[in-house]
């Protein structure tokens, strides 16, 4: 915030998670001319490694649409101040930038394989042939990077609204998150969408991707309610681990309770209780 030198510099060095987050609250406090700037400049060694060959066209496909999706979605936020409309953003550019990556590497799959075989000396690894066991399909892998690209995009933008929030509104960040509420279509559309993909297995991936901005829309209200009544953080760790350990079960539910909300407005009702 002090200088753009500073902010450019933290982005160039790559920091998983922290760079991107940089990025972050550049476009949310600075908005678009000096986000594009610092962009810029974070892509830079990006494209330069991957002019040299050094840098795989999947990889350099990757992290440019990581940086390009955070961005967009700060810039998103910035204008409307709304989480679902950045939330949509994120995806969407997410998606898309795997996409076109694919397309320029060539195919996901044997991308990831030809990296596994010239870590390992040029050979035909068995990890390799594990890779290639474990995405049946061009569309199922497509799919699994969408999906991590979305997840690490998110916890950028959210860690770079942290910052924003506690040098210019504590607290801030915590309001946002727990009044999140995604429009009835875009919550009905989601949820449909997941279901279709969940009977192709080639799709599974892309389902979740498609879930995704409205399961966040059931862990912000679950959040609510904890804070609401009061529980403290044991129901929210439990949450956090079944989401690791069983994590379609706990998907379902909380995209239900997510499309729920939109069209009844639990938040409105419980206040209307009181």
């Amino acid at each position: 915030m002090r200088s753009r030198v500073r902010a450019v510099i933290l982005t160039m060095v790559g920091i998983p998670l922290i760079s991107p987050a940089v990025l972050a609250l550049v476009g949310l406090r600075r908005g678009s001319g000096d986000g594009l700037f610092v962009l810029a400049w974070a892509l830079l060694p990006v494209v330069a490694a991957a002019g040299a060959s050094y840098m795989s066209p999947l990889m350099s496909g990757l992290a440019i649409t990581h940086f390009v999706a955070v961005l967009a979605a700060a810039l998103v936020l910035r204008a409307t101040r709304t989480w679902s409309w950045a939330l949509l953003m994120l995806t969407a550019v997410s998606a898309l930038g795997i996409l076109a990556t694919s397309q320029v590497a060539g195919g996901v799959v044997e991308s990831l394989q030809q990296a596994v075989n010239e870590a390992a000396g040029g050979a035909t690894t068995p990890e390799a042939q594990q890779l290639s066991q474990a995405f049946a399909s061009e569309t199922q892998a497509t799919g699994y990077l969408t999906w991590v690209s979305v997840i690490s995009a998110m916890l950028a933008l959210m860690l770079g609204r942290w910052w924003q929030a506690l040098l210019y509104n504590p607290g801030g960040l915590r309001e946002e998150m727990h009044s999140l509420r995604m429009p009835l279509p875009i919550a009905a559309a989601g949820m449909l969408l997941w279901v279709y993909c969940l009977v192709n297995e080639h799709f599974v991936f892309w389902g979740a991707v498609a879930a995704f901005p409205i399961m966040v829309a059931g862990i912000c209200l679950i959040h609510w309610m904890v804070a609401r009544k009061g529980w403290g953080r044991g129901p929210l760790i439990a949450m956090y681990v079944m989401l690791v350990i069983g994590a379609l079960p706990l998907a379902g539910f909380l995209c239900g309770l997510a499309l729920i909300d939109s069209w009844i407005d639990i938040r409105a009702r419980s206040s209307d209780d009181r």
